[in-house]
């Protein structure tokens, strides 16, 4: 009955009047034609099928690039032993320390002071997305945000996307220059299928993030999952092998305490943070707000 509900829908949307309809509707809001395309994906004709993903893609980079605008890309502090007109801070604690005898004598000038330089760190980053079975429904078009949302927030930087079920696939490679549309039409037609083997996703991550060999300070992983992994070896040993390895955790409809403390065990393990959601919609900022703090 259902599979008949979703084919009749899928006609009405197969023509020119159906695509016309939502093209107009996209042009006003067009938050709803992610799930849409999800919908009808399968059934419609390739002709139309171009069309109602290039609608559901640019719904997807208009609210990537709205979660983005709110975070703030990696960068780091260093004090330097001057300070020059137009720097944003001074370190009050290291001029104190360097010239206690002209602060005693009322003696101190700009030239002492100890300034703040804020630089940008060039990170190099791999996001492990859980699209196993266990975690269908809307995670996949989450994942197509995310993975958005990353690479609106490391643009100029390194990074690389797999995404994993029973096996691991890398979407986008860490030394690879792929245009943020193909990454999200790549998610948007792959499958959250099969069981959850999130060993085999970190492998990859792993391997991805090991073409890099520069300072470990700014290489690290991500990893989303529910931590209900039902195939593989024990995730918590490899990410030991993580420079660093950060998890996102989504509670799952089954088992959820046991994937969560799954979830926490791994960030540990990786000398990460742990950052647990209640809804897959909240994902994406939880990535920024990770982003802003490495």
């Amino acid at each position: 009955m259902l599979k008949a509900n979703v084919y009749a829908s899928t006609d009405a949307l197969d023509t020119e009047e159906g695509v016309k309809f939502f093209s107009e509707k996209a042009a006003e809001s067009g938050d709803f034609m992610p799930e849409i395309y999800f919908f009808i994906r399968r059934p419609i004709s390739e002709k139309y099928k171009t069309i109602f993903r290039r609608l559901a893609r640019q719904s997807i980079l208009k609210l990537s690039l709205k979660i983005t605008s709110k975070g703030i890309r990696g960068q780091f502090k260093k004090t330097v032993p001057y300070y020059q007109m137009g720097m944003p801070e001074f370190s009050m604690d290291e001029t104190i320390q360097h010239n206690p005898l002209k602060i005693y004598k009322k003696s101190l000038n700009y030239t002492d002071i100890y300034g703040i330089e804020r630089k940008r760190q060039k990170r190099k980053v791999v996001l492990v997305l859980d699209t196993s079975g266990s975690m269908y429904g809307r995670l996949l078009l989450n994942a197509a945000l995310t993975a958005s949302v990353l690479a609106y927030n490391m643009e100029k930087e390194d990074f690389a996307i797999v995404l994993f079920n029973s096996t691991a696939m890398v979407m986008k490679k860490i030394d690879q220059k792929k245009p943020i549309i193909s990454i999200i039409d790549d998610i948007l037609d792959s499958e959250a299928v099969g069981f959850t083997n999130i060993s085999i996703g970190l492998e990859r991550g792993l391997k991805e993030l090991n073409k890099t060999k520069e300072d470990k300070k700014g290489r690290f992983g991500i990893l989303i999952s529910d931590g209900n992994y039902n195939r593989g070896d024990n995730p918590v040993p490899i990410a030991k092998a993580f420079p660093k390895l950060h998890v996102i955790g989504m509670p799952a409809d089954n088992d959820a305490d046991q994937g969560i403390e799954t979830c926490r065990e791994i960030a540990k393990a990786g000398r990460g943070k742990f950052y647990a959601v209640n809804e897959y919609k909240e994902i994406p900022r939880a990535l920024i707000e990770l982003l802003s703090q490495t």
